[in-house]
This record gives C-alpha cells, sequence and structure tokens, in this order.
C-alpha cells in the first residue's frame, strides 16, 4: 500500500490530504521551476551548462529525499542487489561516455549545420528569434520523434535490445534507474535528438535546456513517487505511463515510448494506460534468466548476447522483447 491513501477520514487527515496534493503538484511545480530557474539565468548571462547545473543537482536530491515518505511501493524503498549497480551505471555511463563523446560530436555536428547554412553558422530553420521557453516546447516535440523512435526500435531490433535490456534488468524502480543504461544505449538515444536539433540550428541553450528537462523528467519518471497528474499524461511520459512500460508482460512492456513526452505514442497507438488497474509491482526482465545482474556483467552483455538468449529458450516465462 502505497504512502499516499486517498479518501482517507482518520485522525491523520490533513497530513493524506498534504499528500493527496503532492501526488498532482510535485511534478509540474519542480519540473516547471527547474526550465524557469535555468531561463532566467540564461537571460542573465550565465553559461546554459551552468544554468542548468543546479536545478539538475537539487531535482536528484529532492526526489530522493521525497521517496522515503511519498513512496508508491514500500518494498522498492530497499535495495534488492541493485543499489552498487546503479551507482556505477550514474557514473560511467553517466558522465564518462557523454563527457567523452558529448563535446566532439556537438562541434563536428555544428561545424556540418553550419556548411549546410553556406558558411554563416545561421539557423537554416529554427526560430531563432522566438523565446527560449516556445524554442524549448518545438526543441521537445521534434527531438521526441527521434527518441521515440530509438526507443521503439531498441524494443523491436535484436541488435539494439542486446543494449536496452541493462535498462529493463532494474527489479524496482526509483529515482537512480533514470540513470541504468548501457553506455551504448545511452549515447543512441541521447544523441538522437541532439543532432537533428543542432542540424535544424537550435543553439547550445537549447540543447541543455532539453538536457534539463530530460533529466529531471527521467527523475520522476522512474521514481518510486505518487504520482497522479491526471491530464498530464496525455503531454508526459510520466511515471503513470512508464510503470507499464517495465512490466514483464510484453503486451504492456512495448508501449509508452516516449522518453519525455507522450505526444508520438498518441500518433503511433502505443500509448497504454488502463483504468481499471494499477501497474504492476513486480517488473524486470521475464524469460531472460541468464541475463546479469552486475555491473560489469551487464556491461559485457551484448557480447554475451547468444549464451543468454540460449538460456532464455528453456524458460516458461513470456519474454518482454
Amino acid at each position: 500500500m502505497s504512502a499516499v491513501s486517498e479518501g482517507d477520514d482518520g485522525s491523520d487527515s490533513v497530513r493524506t490530504r498534504l499528500e493527496w496534493i503532492c501526488a498532482r503538484t510535485l511534478f509540474p511545480l519542480i519540473l516547471g521551476g527547474a526550465v524557469f530557474w535555468a531561463i532566467s539565468a540564461i537571460e542573465s548571462g550565465t553559461p546554459a551548462t551552468e544554468a542548468i547545473a543546479l536545478p539538475v543537482v537539487l531535482s536528484y536530491v529532492t526526489i530522493a529525499a521525497l521517496e522515503r515518505l511519498l513512496y508508491w511501493e514500500p518494498t522498492w524503498l530497499h535495495s534488492k542487489g541493485d543499489l552498487h549497480v546503479d551507482i556505477g551505471h550514474l557514473l560511467v555511463s553517466g558522465i564518462l561516455t557523454l563527457g567523452a563523446l558529448d563535446i566532439p560530436i556537438r562541434l563536428a555536428t555544428i561545424a556540418f549545420a553550419a556548411w549546410l547554412a553556406g558558411g554563416t553558422g545561421d539557423a537554416l530553420f529554427w526560430p531563432t528569434g522566438s523565446s527560449l521557453l516556445v524554442q524549448l516546447g518545438l526543441a521537445l516535440v521534434v527531438g521526441e520523434f527521434f527518441m521515440y523512435w530509438v526507443h521503439r526500435l531498441a524494443h523491436e531490433v535484436d541488435w539494439l535490445w542486446r543494449f536496452h535490456a541493462v535498462h529493463h534488468s532494474a527489479p524496482r524502480l526509483y529515482f537512480l534507474n533514470a540513470a541504468r543504461f548501457h553506455p551504448v544505449d545511452l549515447a543512441i538515444s541521447n544523441f538522437a535528438p541532439m543532432i537533428p536539433l543542432l542540424l535544424l540550428g537550435a543553439d547550445e541553450r537549447i540543447i541543455a535546456l532539453f538536457g534539463l528537462v530530460s533529466a529531471v523528467h527521467g527523475l520522476f519518471q522512474h521514481a518510486n513517487l505518487v504520482t497522479r497528474i491526471g491530464p498530464l499524461n496525455w503531454i508526459f511520459s510520466m511515471a503513470e505511463l512508464h510503470r507499464w512500460h517495465h512490466s514483464r508482460r510484453l503486451v504492456e512492456s512495448n508501449t509508452n515510448f516516449g522518453q519525455n513526452l507522450i505526444v508520438w505514442d498518441i500518433v503511433f497507438g502505443t500509448r497504454f494506460l488502463p483504468a481499471d488497474r494499477e501497474p504492476p509491482r513486480d517488473i524486470g526482465l521475464a524469460g531472460l534468466p541468464g541475463f546479469p545482474m552486475g555491473y560489469w556483467g551487464q556491461l559485457l552483455s551484448p557480447l554475451r548476447w547468444k549464451a543468454i538468449k540460449a538460456a532464455a529458450a528453456t524458460s516458461v516465462e513470456e519474454p518482454i522483447a
């Protein structure tokens, strides 16, 4: 039973009402606050990468703390042998991989975009005269198209699934799951929207703001928090939707591919949010009993994919992909 008990008329009704409000307001308030803080800082002359740093750090700390009070599933509060694995993914995949690849790929893409623009570096199709908030909204819709298809193909193409399976190996959902990605999967999914946006003419301020939304949204998307955002589930690909994506059942997990927005799932018919039941609490990889659960084993799992699939052939569970 979750920390939020809707409709409770007991002695703790004040606390219950507070939790009811938090479940519906924390996501828009924290994400909105992070975006407006960063935009204000950028417009005041702060470099874009510095402007997004504080909101990201504060979001991590805040969400990690809130999980202890407003948890959705109590058994997810405790490590299932996965905490050190997720820390490894956070440090190695999140910092070393992006730090090593982000700058050269971004510079090469900007140079190519400038060449397409006739050597001037001017934006080809991007509305640079619009406000940063309008440009960010456009970037999210455009970038999400590429993220949607990269994510969907990661479930449908075996060569890509061998990397993406690392993310679905999580035995529970909590804030650190936002970093549980194989470095190859992480690089593909992060650069999928960046390159098209840079080619269209979005500058580093928009790329940084896009990264801020992805980071904060990703934390909420995987957090073990009670979340009830109602109509916003038709805009954002948030936890209420994403928990179904981590189901062990193929028919449920092959849905809700949106990373930040759910718009392309709506367009392509893959949005899934049944009203008659809650998402599964028992999540992870079904039908892959040989999948390693340690960090280095997961890092090397794509090289052992044939052996992992061979073990899966004898499983009676319905595979997730």
